[in-house]
């Protein structure tokens, strides 16, 4: 059992009954952490400690917009949860945030737009790959041994399975359209070598396995000598889901696909899946990378360059499921990004930015949409400037599902903290 300190429990587990200032209290957190069977409260950046308070809400000085900040509580790393995972309750009035620490551990909490309040969800224990269910608003996460369920709203964790304690979380998590099976990866070493450092290990034996939701049964459908990542259940189709091959992109043949349902476990263990490549490259140097679905289920989303070409751009292309047709699209300059996701109606998507330097133009949270003419170059609309933040902190946006927010994490205010910004109204 994780032991931790009962003053650290107390401090970040009543966000809103503070007995020291929250720009003050992730000092001491620092101070207290500590490593038990993988899990840690070591910081992610030793060092960073946020020294001065930040506003709860303030206007960016280039777009004009509203910006909120969410992680209200004595953090030196607050964020959202990766751009593949819903972080939305179904009506837009919740948000899953979090703590962060080394090795992308992290507390939980919820942010409410309704009343600008935190509140704690699970801070009993560490967790690994958080993603809410659409619909039904249940956050399912895994800590060190375990599968979980709790309502966004508040509750107890409802333990769905034990986990090999061979198995080290890190491929990612999700449910599917009917929110009947999870689906999520690990390495699968021998417990000696699950103890040491699972970066040197990666890319020998994985597995891919599902949980049952109403059962908890527990079952391997994928087996092999590779990196799996980026697990993602179509938002349609309760029996498809998109994972990827990590690794150097020239490399590696990266999005794939596999239906859980034609994956057979005979009494060996031997499985046999059905798993296959959903894009083939092309051409020597083609890369495709952070790939994600269209909401409609019907597409796959995905950035590609071909680095074998002289002044090759970036693209961000789509792939119709069906037919594997390949539709490609020109993002404008000063609007790119390590990310891009959709809005949940599939209208617009929002790029991320990127950028090493102190400044450029590409430091921006963006709108972009569909080109109106006959070009394939989509349009651009900046959000909030992120001049200021350090890119080894990737933004990781999220759109509500009403379309009123755009949550991020970004380095604004000197440490990684949750943000949303409000999205401007469309004229009709």
């Amino acid at each position: 059992m994780q032991r931790r300190p009962i003053l650290t429990k107390q401090l970040i587990s009543s966000p809103m009954n503070y007995t020291v200032p929250p720009f003050l209290a992730g000092a001491f957190l620092a101070l207290v952490s500590f490593s038990a069977s993988g899990q840690t409260e070591e910081a992610f950046f030793p060092g960073k400690v946020q020294t001065t308070p930040i506003p709860d809400e303030f206007t960016d000085p280039e777009t004009h917009l509203r910006v909120l900040h969410l992680s209200r509580f004595p953090t030196n790393y607050g964020g959202v949860v990766y751009f593949t995972y819903n972080p939305f309750s179904a009506d837009s009035r919740l948000a899953l945030i979090n703590a962060q620490y080394k090795e992308k551990w992290r507390y939980l909490y919820t942010f409410d737009f309704e009343t600008k309040k935190v509140a704690p969800l699970v801070t009993d224990r560490l967790t690994q790959n958080q993603v809410v269910a659409a619909k039904s608003g249940n956050v399912y996460f895994q800590d060190r041994s375990a599968a979980w369920v709790i309502p966004m709203r508040g509750g107890k964790p409802r333990k769905l399975c034990d986990l090999p304690e061979r198995w080290a979380p890190g491929v990612g998590f999700t449910v599917n359209a009917d929110e009947t099976l999870l689906l999520g990866g690990s390495t699968d070493l021998e417990k000696s070598a699950a103890a040491g450092d699972i970066n040197k290990f990666r890319n020998g034996p994985n597995v891919l396995f599902t949980i049952n939701i109403k059962t908890g049964e527990l079952k391997i459908i994928h087996r092999d000598n590779h990196w799996f990542g980026h697990v993602q259940f179509s938002p349609t189709d309760p029996d498809l889901c998109m994972f990827c091959h990590e690794g150097n992109w020239e490399s590696v043949d990266r999005i794939w696909f596999i239906n859980p349902s034609k994956s057979t476990l005979d009494k060996e263990g031997k499985v046999t899946s059905n798993a296959r490549i959903a894009y083939h490259r092309t051409e020597p140097r083609e890369i495709v990378g952070h790939e994600f679905w269209h909401p409609d289920g019907k597409t796959i989303w995905f950035q590609q360059s071909y680095r074998g070409r002289p002044g090759s751009d970036w693209l961000l292309s789509s792939m119709d499921v069906a037919s594997g047709k390949v539709t490609q699209y020109k993002i404008p300059k000063g609007y790119g990004g390590i990310h891009q996701c959709f809005s949940p109606d599939g209208t617009f998507l929002v790029s991320d930015g990127n950028g090493k330097a102190k400044t450029g133009p590409e430091k921006h949270l963006s709108k972009l949409t569909f080109p109106t003419d006959e070009s394939n170059i989509l349009k651009g609309e900046h959000l909030v400037s992120l001049q200021a933040n350090d890119y080894a902190v990737e933004p990781n946006p999220h759109v509500s599902p009403d379309n009123h927010w755009v949550i991020f994490t970004a380095t604004l205010h000197g440490t990684p903290q949750a943000y949303a910004v409000e999205l401007p109204v469309t004229k009709k």
